[in-house]
């Protein structure tokens, strides 16, 4: 058994797999191998990852059916692995060269202070780059303006994800306690994120560890958080649909907490916020108020209580 695995979750992406692969196997660490399970692509990376498998003992191909979505091949490729210690991989990005060595020296570190028996999270800072590997920015969590301490409150993390999957390393305590990810989960990151915080840690480390592609086919992009996007959420003030749909979702996702894990200290916090769509928005505004049910930054919070 290994002691580390890279789980990769792949769909039509031939166009930037070889660099991200090719950047898994040269990690300054080589202690890991690499399980991959593709959902039902059609450009030719299913094959691709076939035949590399056959070539590189590394890599494994967990040759299953299609699973439909990111979240939930994410699910099944966790739920593939035995080893103490998981990464996950995105198909188009490129790690930093040292990410492995860099993060399971954090985690053994942390380990050594709270037990291998508790639930531990570590992520990173990411880069921006374009589709062609060109800069956009050197820090995601400034261009989103986000900030990594949300983490550490469950109230917090159960209202907005900070914890970019990609960036992710997890323990086997953590795997045990979180999986499988409940259809209702918002993403598998979100869902690991909450269970962490809940019985063990959330780690962030600020070092960028992954340069993060941005192109036309991404599944969860990057939106500056600039006077643009400032604008554009202040005229959806007005329509408030895909708020409404967002609420939603992240009110499943508290309630399959709470069903899940019905003895947790946070238990009546997830319930609560799992009712939030059923009440009157005065209601809501004050519950939300009252729980510390809050986003990052003013507009944020604006459009976030301005709910109906």
């Amino acid at each position: 058994m290994q002691d580390i695995t890279i789980v990769l979750a792949t769909y039509n992406g031939l166009n930037y797999i070889e660099d991200q692969i090719d950047s898994l196997l040269h990690q300054t660490s080589q202690r890991h191998e690499i399980l991959i399970h593709d959902d039902g692509s059609s450009d030719g990376t299913c094959e691709y990852v076939a035949d590399l498998s056959r070539k590189n003992p590394r890599v494994k191909n967990l040759q299953l059916p299609p699973v439909g979505g990111a979240s939930a091949n994410f699910s099944l490729l966790l739920q593939n692995t035995s080893s103490p210690y998981v990464f996950c991989s995105d198909q188009d990005d490129i790690w930093c060269h040292d990410k492995v060595l860099t993060m399971m020296k954090q985690i053994l570190f942390y380990e050594g202070i709270y037990g291998k028996d508790v639930p531990l999270l570590i992520h990173t800072d990411l880069k921006l780059i374009d589709q062609a590997g060109e800069s956009l920015a050197p820090s995601f969590w400034r261009y989103q303006n986000l900030n990594p301490r949300w983490g550490d409150q469950f109230n917090l993390i159960l209202t907005q994800n900070v914890v970019t999957g990609c960036t992710m390393l997890v323990n086997r305590a953590l795997l045990k306690k979180a999986l499988p990810v409940p259809a209702d989960a918002v993403m598998h990151d979100w869902w690991l994120a909450l269970v962490a915080c809940a019985f063990g840690r959330v780690i962030w480390l600020s070092e960028p560890t992954v340069r993060y592609r941005q192109h036309a086919r991404n599944e969860v992009g990057a939106k500056k958080f600039d006077g643009q996007y400032l604008l554009s959420k202040m005229a959806k003030l007005g329509d408030r649909s895909e708020a409404r749909r967002s609420l939603e979702s992240t009110a499943r996702q508290a309630a399959a907490f709470a069903e899940r894990f019905p003895d947790a200290a946070q238990v009546d916090q997830a319930r609560i916020f799992a009712q939030l769509p059923y009440m009157s928005p005065w209601q809501r505004r004050q519950t939300i108020v009252r729980e510390r049910f809050f986003k990052i930054g003013m507009v944020r919070n604006l459009a976030w209580l301005g709910l109906t």
